[in-house]
């Protein structure tokens, strides 16, 4: 499981990733806080993206 992949690929694909019992618990705990960290970046973008639009700027242009 890549972190360049899109947050709700990453999403969908949890459940493959921590139901396989061959798995070990501590990996487990690292997919599942990798696919929380990328969420939050996608969440704080998606937010700074909104603000952006509210202030007037253009749709779809990245600020970084």
């Amino acid at each position: 499981m890549g972190t360049e992949e899109d947050v709700l690929d990453l999403i969908r694909s949890l459940p493959r990733e921590v139901n396989n019992a061959s798995t070990t618990t501590e990996f487990k705990f690292l997919t599942v806080g990798s696919v929380l960290w990328e969420c939050y970046h996608e969440i704080r973008r998606l937010r700074e993206e909104v603000a952006d639009l509210k202030r007037g700027g253009k749709r779809g242009v990245r600020n970084t």
